[in-house]
């Protein structure tokens, strides 16, 4: 998107990506209107941060907005399914995501692409830590931190590394990373999504306008991804296949047939960022980054607020932040890292039309005890009766005060709650960062 052309454009969705699509389109000279159902008082910080110039229709999405348009922006937090979405795209008018015009607007820049139900922000920020550590000038943004607009503007990279979500991957008609990893598969949005088999479809767009030259990089251990197909080169990460490109053998980390690092240098804890550090170095193996700099970026690299930190520990007791841990996969792929019977795990909140029974065969024997809060409670209950003794909370606060009361020492309180948190978060940083003020409390600290 040259600006040469004046669009007249709507961006649809006024959050932190929606003003960097609206400040991007009018710094290409284009007639810029931004719209979100919320009010302008609401929204008052978002409407301040836009340019001069740029026009806004708030508390509502009426279909009179498409009218004189030539493209809509949708940004991630807008259902792909909103009427005046559809409508557009009806009416022909040109309609993408936020990340897509990102995309088209950053030219030659290399893009690595990466998307999955679990892990996919660790992986991104893996991949953008070994970059740098090889020198190269990188971007990572897109569904985690900074907008991919945000970044496209900046311009000047030598790489960009962007997560991608499912939700952004729908509005994407021409986005093409260099490099495209799908880390895994498990039910999640299904509140958005009508099936497990649509989320897929969405997931794997990432690979659809790949060319023979660009590379794909898929999980081998996930049997959902089995049948994925691409005209990109296919390599593979695994923990369990010493075929694979990139794999575990014999404690040591192992890329394109060659020692890469030991695993007891790998910083990060838990089978699960063994794989995340795989999928990792092997999507930087395929931009060109020398395996030295792969190996100390992995090195040094420590993790991401919200998965299994630890924010406090007294009295033998360590206290473990995994607010990260919004679905049933990644609560069972981290649960893993713990010593069988030592885990007094805290679960709940929105559920988001998940099947909760599946986290019985990565909970049984693995904890303690159980304690249930928000609106999920009850059918995670049901769920999971007789692995462990539950425990009907409600509340965080009450889950960490009967944790508290439970815990001996050797004993680990996580909370990994496999749903989302708007029942009664901002969002799962808020719950993280109210859990952590909890523990530390619990735990005779500041």
């Amino acid at each position: 998107m040259t600006g040469t052309v004046t669009l007249r454009a709507l961006v649809v969705g006024l959050g932190t990506s929606g003003v960097a699509a609206a400040t991007l389109l009018a710094h290409q000279g284009h007639r810029v209107t931004v719209n979100d159902r919320r009010s302008a008082a609401e929204l008052a910080d978002a409407v301040a941060r836009l340019p001069v110039g740029v026009t806004t229709s708030l508390g509502g999405h009426p279909s009179s907005l498409l009218e004189n348009t030539d493209l809509v922006v949708a940004s991630p937090g807008v259902r792909w399914d909103l009427p005046l979405l559809a409508d557009a795209r009806r009416r022909g008018i040109e309609t993408i995501a936020e990340v897509e015009l990102a995309a088209r607007s950053m030219g030659s820049t290399p893009i690595a692409g990466v998307t999955g139900s679990n892990g996919k922000s660790t992986v991104t920020s893996l991949l953008g830590e070994i970059a740098r550590e090889a020198g190269l000038r990188t971007a990572v943004g897109g569904n985690l931190g900074t907008a991919a607009c945000e970044l496209a503007l900046a311009g000047g990279w030598d790489v960009a590394v962007l997560e991608l979500s499912s939700f952004q991957l729908e509005g994407c008609t021409s986005l093409r990373p260099r490099v495209a990893l799908l880390l895994n598969l498990s039910p999640d949005h299904l509140d958005r999504h009508p099936s497990l088999d649509a989320y897929l479809a969405a997931k794997v767009r990432i690979f659809a306008f790949q060319q023979e030259s660009d590379a794909a990089i898929l999980n081998a251990d996930d049997p959902v991804l089995s049948g994925v197909a691409t005209r990109s080169r296919i390599a593979h990460f695994s923990l369990l296949d010493a075929h694979a490109e990139a794999h575990l053998a014999r404690g040591v980390l192992v890329l394109d047939g060659e020692p890469l690092l030991p695993r007891s240098d790998l910083p990060l804890p838990g089978d699960h960022n063994v794989a995340n550090a795989l999928a990792a170095a092997l999507g930087a193996s395929r931009l060109g980054i020398p395996r030295g700099a792969i190996a100390s970026g992995l090195g040094k690299f420590r993790g991401l607020p919200h998965r299994h930190w630890v924010v406090a520990e007294a009295s033998g007791v360590v206290w473990v932040d995994d607010s990260k841990g919004t679905n049933v996969g990644a609560t069972a792929a981290g649960l893993a890292g713990y010593a069988p019977g030592t885990v007094h795990l805290i679960l709940g909140g929105l559920g988001k039309g998940q099947d909760f029974r599946e986290l019985r065969p990565a909970t049984e024997g693995r904890l303690a005890r159980i304690y249930l809060i928000g609106e999920a409670a009850r059918e995670i209950g049901a769920a999971l009766d007789g692995v462990a003794p539950l425990e009907w909370c409600g509340t965080l606060d009450e889950a960490v005060r009967r944790a508290a009361h439970r815990a001996r020492p050797g004993d680990t309180v996580l909370l990994s709650p496999a749903c989302a948190s708007f029942d009664q978060f901002r969002d799962y940083a808020h719950r993280g960062d109210e859990f952590a003020r909890l523990a530390r409390l619990s735990a005779g600290g500041a």
